[in-house]
């Protein structure tokens, strides 16, 4: 059993989260950032996707947050620049 509402994405979300170790964590935030990809695609075609589609959104920032603050990626400039708090 699961204790996520959308384990298909939540859960690749939550292994990057808790990952301690950098050599892992890229790898574990791409595997997440194909959960959450392939879910709105599914999204775009189902009726009601409201509450998901938010919970999508705040899931980004922290993988957003996780890349800049935790790999030292570059911060995005523009839309996304606001995710970061």
């Amino acid at each position: 059993m699961s204790d996520f509402q959308y384990p298909s994405w939540q859960k690749p979300l939550q292994d990057a989260i808790s990952e301690p170790h950098l050599q892992k964590l890229a790898e574990k935030v791409a595997i997440a950032e194909t959960a959450i990809f392939q879910r709105m695609q599914e999204l775009v075609t189902s009726p009601g996707g409201n509450h998901e589609s938010a919970a999508i959104r705040e899931a980004c920032k922290e993988l957003l947050k996780i890349q800049t603050q935790r790999l030292k990626w570059p911060a995005p400039d523009g839309m996304l620049a606001d995710c970061l708090e």
